[in-house]
């Protein structure tokens, strides 16, 4: 891409940028969320940058589906007014910072708190893990059948997402395998040759909302196979995106998970007029007004400013 591309480029992302957060603002003129009743909780990380993002996030998600408890762990950005933000507007938040969620055999940062945190909840709760760049903007009954049946869900990435056993992950994955490799593939090669349970299963979904049932056994499942793909790629198990094969892991072993339909739950690239719930995915955030048009219309869906 030549430099006077590169210029353009980067002056239209920030544009959008700019014509986006102007949408998100106005998510502080709405009323303060009301604790649900529905038996599950939701649970997100939350970095500064992304307060209003996640505002959005949780009250058009809740506009849907209100849980009776909603958590955020704290990226250490979070300063004492972003705390009186959230809890102005989800007086019922639980804020915990995520430096309470470490453990030796996982890795620091890339959202890997998140994942442990959420193992913590789902000792007693169903959790719905929901990313701040998320929208809702129509009903999602799936969801709620899962929450009802205690049966996980996940964002896939293509029609009927298929949870496979792991010698398929691997042949799925071999394709992808090249110099410069990204993490998720090279991971989802070698999850076979780990000593996991001859019966375990893998889905190629997104992190960004999973539901887990409650399970007492989450945890040590994360634990051991997060030493298991230390022990096998060493310092690159620390790299972003291995939180997300953990995920992965995770939910495709949980009780009756189903992956959720596409793209009624996807991408903006992939939406159509049925899509209830979109993932503004980094690469898709800041190319086109759909994430500032997205936020205006939830805004005004749950009775705020537009």
């Amino acid at each position: 891409m030549s430099l006077v591309n590169r210029i353009w480029q980067r002056l239209k992302r920030d544009y959008f940028r700019q014509d986006y957060h102007r949408a998100a603002q106005a998510i502080l003129a709405t009323a303060p969320l009301k604790a649900g009743v529905l038996p599950f909780t939701v649970l997100s990380m939350v970095h500064q940058r992304d307060v209003n993002s996640y505002l959005v996030a949780i009250k058009s998600f809740a506009h849907f589906l209100n849980p009776r408890a909603v958590v955020v762990v704290c990226d250490p950005s979070i300063d004492a007014a972003d705390r009186a933000l959230l809890l102005q507007h989800v007086p019922h938040l639980t804020l915990r910072n995520a430096d309470e969620f470490t453990d030796p055999d996982i890795p620091r940062g890339g959202t890997w708190e998140r994942l442990y945190a959420i193992s913590e909840y789902a000792q007693h709760s169903y959790v719905v893990q929901l990313d701040a760049d998320t929208i809702t903007l129509q009903p999602i009954p799936e969801v709620r059948a899962a929450i009802d049946a205690g049966a996980g869900f996940v964002l896939g990435e293509m029609h009927n997402t298929p949870i496979r056993r792991l010698p398929a992950v691997r042949e799925n994955a071999l394709p992808w395998m090249r110099p410069g490799a990204h993490i998720q593939g090279i991971a989802e090669t070698e999850m076979v040759n780990v000593g996991l349970p001859a019966d375990a299963v893998y889905i190629r979904g997104c992190s960004g909302f999973t539901g887990f049932p409650p399970s007492q056994t989450m945890r040590s499942a994360l634990t051991d196979f997060s030493r298991r793909m230390t022990a096998k790629l060493g310092e690159d198990w620390k790299r972003w995106g291995t939180e997300q094969v953990t995920s992965n892991y995770l939910v495709a072993n949980a009780v009756g998970t189903q992956p959720l339909p596409f793209p009624k739950y996807g991408t903006p690239d992939c939406a159509t007029a049925d899509t209830a719930f979109s993932h503004f995915i980094g690469s898709m955030r800041f190319v086109n007004r759909k994430y500032a048009q997205a936020s205006r219309r939830a805004i005004e869906l749950i009775g705020g400013a537009g």
